[in-house]
């Protein structure tokens, strides 16, 4: 793989400034019978040349990159599914991600208690999902995350929950957001932040006998 030329473009995707301009790279694949792999096969002749599309488009078109026989072709096709994407149905919705991960599981004798261990993972975010729908009423979501309180953590240290993973696949687990929404995944993450403080506390045999003898119960109360 090689980037041979970078060109200038006014894609036009964002609507309240039309007219910006993007640098858009040129790639040649250079991949033949001697360093093709499983993951990396050699491409026909006529798809040397490819042109990755903004992930937006990639998602809601379902193909991540234009391909063509030179460099004069693969910009006329990269401009053609930039054009096709715009012709898309779209809408855009905030809306919150959430993953609940219990174990053992309600009802499951299979995983009840099997490894000796209780576990809980709660992982929430905020996002915009943008949903596109094609002519032959496919939809592809695409999302990006937006910065708020209901946020549980940067996406690097949660990268299996990463939507952007996803292939543009609705994700499964999502709940509008409203302020009432938006309200109790902050309070999960508020009492969850301070359960977790007071059982590292309680490391400690010290401590935790003084917590039990002072009656200070961990909080796991309603909201």
């Amino acid at each position: 793989m090689a980037k041979i030329k970078q060109v200038k473009m006014a894609l036009g995707l964002n609507p309240l400034r039309p007219y910006l301009e993007t640098t858009v790279a040129i790639n040649y694949n250079s991949t033949d019978g001697r360093t093709s792999t499983y993951r990396r096969p050699v491409p026909s002749d006529n798809e040397r040349f490819f042109i990755k599309l903004p992930k937006v488009v990639a998602d809601a078109l379902g193909v991540d990159q234009a391909k063509a026989s030179d460099q004069d072709a693969v910009v006329v096709k990269f401009k053609e599914l930039i054009e096709q994407y715009k012709y898309l149905d779209t809408e855009v919705n905030k809306v919150i991600l959430y993953t609940i991960d219990v174990d053992p599981k309600p009802g499951d004798k299979k995983s009840a208690f099997s490894p000796g261990h209780l576990k809980v993972v709660v992982w929430a975010g905020t996002y915009e999902e943008t949903v596109a729908t094609a002519g032959d009423g496919g939809k592809r979501y695409s999302y990006a995350r937006v910065e708020s309180p209901v946020n549980f953590a940067e996406l690097d240290e949660f990268d299996r929950y990463n939507p952007a993973r996803r292939h543009a696949n609705r994700f499964d687990g999502q709940v509008p957001w409203t302020e009432q929404n938006a309200a109790f995944f902050v309070w999960i993450k508020d009492n969850m932040t301070l359960l977790i403080e007071r059982l590292h506390d309680l490391k400690q045999p010290d401590n935790l006998v003084e917590a039990i003898q002072a009656g200070r119960l961990l909080p796991l109360g309603e909201k």
